[in-house]
């Protein structure tokens, strides 16, 4: 079976190369300014998504921990206790 399949590639006519419009160079160019605008747009939509997270906070806001007589923390610094 591999015997037929490798005359049948041998005795086939070779392929022939496809004439372009433009130089290699200018090949290259376009693809990296393809790359370039799908970053750049892959880019521009977090920055936008970012911006509208921080303009629109959450509904739920944090209650506030002052007079509420909960110490902040577990050391008082107003009003020390001396163990004299």
């Amino acid at each position: 079976m591999y015997e037929k399949i490798i005359i049948v590639l041998l005795l086939s006519e070779p392929r022939k190369q496809i004439a372009h419009a433009f130089s290699e160079p200018v090949i290259i160019l376009i693809i990296l300014a393809a790359i370039a605008v799908i970053d750049g747009t892959i880019l521009l939509i977090s920055y936008c998504i970012g911006r509208l997270r921080k303009s629109n906070p959450s509904a739920i806001e944090p209650q506030p921990t002052h007079g509420t007589g909960v110490p902040l923390s577990s050391v008082e610094t107003e009003n020390p206790e001396r163990s004299d």
